[in-house]
Order: C-alpha cells, then sequence, then structure tokens
C-alpha cells in the first residue's frame, strides 16, 4: 500500500511540476498550496482571472477551473443559466458553471488521467487557452444578461456576432 501512495504522491508532485512549467513560460505568478492544488492568476482580454489546478485521485484526474470577476444578481440567475447553457452547447473544452452557494461563474475543465501519471503540458496550454478564449468572447454575453436585463439568447446573438470587412 505504501508504494502505491508514494507512486500517486510522485505524480501529483510531477504533474504540479510540469502545470508549473507551463506557468513560468508564459510569466505567470502562481503558488501550490498544502493540498497540492496550484493557485495562479491567468491574463484575459477582460483583466486577470484566478485559477486552480487540482489533481484527483478518485477518479484519477486534473481539474482546472478560472473564477470570472462576476456576481450576478439574484434576479437575474435563471436567464444567466440559461445563458451559460447557450454558450456551453458551443464550446468544445471546458464548460461554464455558476455555483449559486458561492455566487460565482467559472469556467471548469477536467483532464482524466486513465491510468497515466501525469498530463502532457500541450494538453495543459491547450486548457488554458481554452479557458481564456472562452472567457474572452462570453464574459460581455453574460455581463448583457446581468447588468443590461438581456435575454439569453439576444446576449448570445451578440457575443457570436462577427464583422466581416474593414469599416
Amino acid at each position: 500500500m505504501t508504494s502505491t501512495f508514494s507512486s500517486t504522491e510522485s505524480s501529483v508532485e510531477n504533474s504540479m511540476e510540469l502545470i508549473e512549467q507551463v506557468l513560468d513560460a508564459a510569466d505567470w505568478s502562481y503558488e501550490r498550496d498544502a493540498y497540492n492544488s496550484l493557485h495562479c492568476i491567468i491574463p484575459t482580454k477582460w483583466g486577470d482571472m484566478g485559477g486552480v489546478f487540482s489533481m484527483r485521485e478518485e477518479p484519477e484526474a486534473l481539474q482546472f477551473t478560472l473564477t470570472l470577476d462576476v456576481k450576478p444578481t439574484a434576479a437575474r440567475r435563471i436567464e444567466l443559466n440559461e445563458l451559460l447553457i447557450l454558450i456551453n452547447e458551443k464550446l468544445w473544452l471546458g464548460h461554464f458553471d455558476f455555483w449559486p452557494g458561492d455566487d460565482m461563474i467559472l469556467f471548469r475543465h477536467t483532464i482524466a488521467m486513465a491510468g497515466r501519471t501525469e498530463p502532457e503540458g500541450s494538453e495543459i496550454s491547450a486548457i488554458i487557452n481554452a479557458a481564456t478564449s472562452s472567457i474572452d468572447q462570453f464574459l460581455p454575453s453574460m455581463n448583457y444578461v446581468i447588468w443590461a436585463g438581456k435575454t439569453a439568447q439576444d446576449a448570445m446573438d451578440t457575443a457570436l456576432f462577427e464583422t466581416i470587412g474593414e469599416a
């Protein structure tokens, strides 16, 4: 039993070191806590967001969350959830969640390790890129729903509107 624990502990350590290398390469701030989670600050077009990488033993997985700096009003939560459903239909990697108990919107993605000891650096980069590009594209639509009183569909239409050519 001890060798399994040591092996698991070693793979968590290696995974966290790999994540640190990816964050170092991007020159982003991070800090590891006593629970083998790595807290980081990741820049987006709309400001810096707090992220957390956490390893789970059962099931073996690496989870990444990026918290958005948006606090929905109680009156707009239903419409916000409708918007998150529409947004999540468009995402290939990760998804947005609203945690009402914490009054928090976050982007979340989990990599199933499926017997592997650690993720690839390219996987870490891919989920960070998926998170930041999704936030860059969809955070304004969340604000439209929360602060401008728009419907989920109106906000989504605005988020997906693309200008073609030059003005």
